[in-house]
């Protein structure tokens, strides 16, 4: 058991694959192909600087927390330039006005739920709003996750606590400084490591170095941002080590390299998507079943 210190992004189980299922033996392609940004650090629509968090809906169109633009970013699958959806800098209007947004996520609605980390507040924008209005304020708010229930769940960096509004749930919260990985169960206060060693840095295998970005499937299968180790990797339910799925080769600018990616996420495919933060682009990782053939017992469908 472990207490919970310093939580960055968090989320709740969600399915990766269209027809509700997915494989524990799936693989990724190691070169990625650049989704959004990768034109170098700049503010126009087709260019992301320090991207961070990243949501995609059910359409499979990106949410992306372009944060030293101070803006969200929505891109359209196979779009070659993107829209602004929340962030307009140097407006009198404050509620316009995102600094350094850290995550995004959006409700069945089309609501986006944005941590407006700079502003130390959480903005509810409905959709097609012109502004959002505050839902929480002065927190040092980093990552954000919705089951699907509805409850939002908000991680807090210096106060090293998690806080939720409507419904109890599981959830999976990142500890940044403390390389790990938690879960937290209802009623419990106290967190189970499901990845990482507490407080304990490096490269291994069995080891994060200050991870950000966490999704887990309904298998209970973690996937990980191990940021500083350049790398997304995997930890099976009860695995005491994880594999790596992309990256992994140093930081770097090629295809098959990452540079401290803050976030993941997976469309109704199954296939990666990666927030290569200094790289200031989204890859895509395109999924390999072919194994899943041979392996049909080892898959588990979110109706079960």
């Amino acid at each position: 058991m472990s207490s919970l210190t310093t939580p960055n992004h968090l989320t709740s189980s969600s399915p990766l694959d269209s027809n509700g299922e997915i494989c524990v033996t799936a693989t990724w392609a190691s070169n990625g192909i650049t989704v959004a940004g990768g034109k170098n650090f700049g503010s126009d629509l087709d260019q992301l600087a320090d991207p961070y968090g990243i949501f995609l809906d059910a359409n499979d169109t990106m949410y992306v927390a372009d944060r030293s633009n101070h803006r969200i970013i929505t891109w359209e699958q196979g779009a070659s330039i993107g829209q602004l959806a929340a962030g307009v800098k140097w407006e009198n209007n404050r509620n316009l006005l995102l600094n350094m947004p850290q995550d995004v996520v959006v409700d069945k609605d089309g609501t986006m739920y944005i941590t407006d980390g700079g502003n130390w507040r959480v903005q509810r924008w409905p959709r097609g709003a012109q502004d959002g209005e505050t839902m929480v304020d002065n927190i040092q708010a980093v990552g954000i996750g919705q089951d699907d229930e509805g409850s939002i769940y908000v991680s807090e960096y210096a106060n090293g606590r998690l806080t939720k509004w409507r419904v109890d749930q599981s959830i999976y919260v990142v500890g940044y400084m403390s390389h790990q990985v938690v879960k937290i169960t209802q009623g419990s206060e106290e967190a189970v490591i499901v990845a990482g060693r507490s407080d304990d840095s490096g490269n291994g295998a069995d080891q994060l170095a200050f991870p950000t970005g966490v999704v887990v499937d309904q298998l209970g299968t973690v996937y990980v941002a191990d940021t500083q180790n350049h790398r997304i990797m995997r930890w099976p339910k009860g695995a005491t080590s994880g594999n790596l799925i992309v990256g992994g080769r140093g930081p770097g600018p090629e295809s098959d390299q990452l540079n401290y990616p803050s976030d993941l996420s997976f469309d109704r495919y199954g296939n990666l998507y990666v927030t290569d933060t200094l790289n200031n682009r989204v890859q895509k990782f395109i999924i390999d079943k072919s194994s899943c053939q041979k392996n049909e017992e080892n898959t588990s469908s979110p109706h079960n």
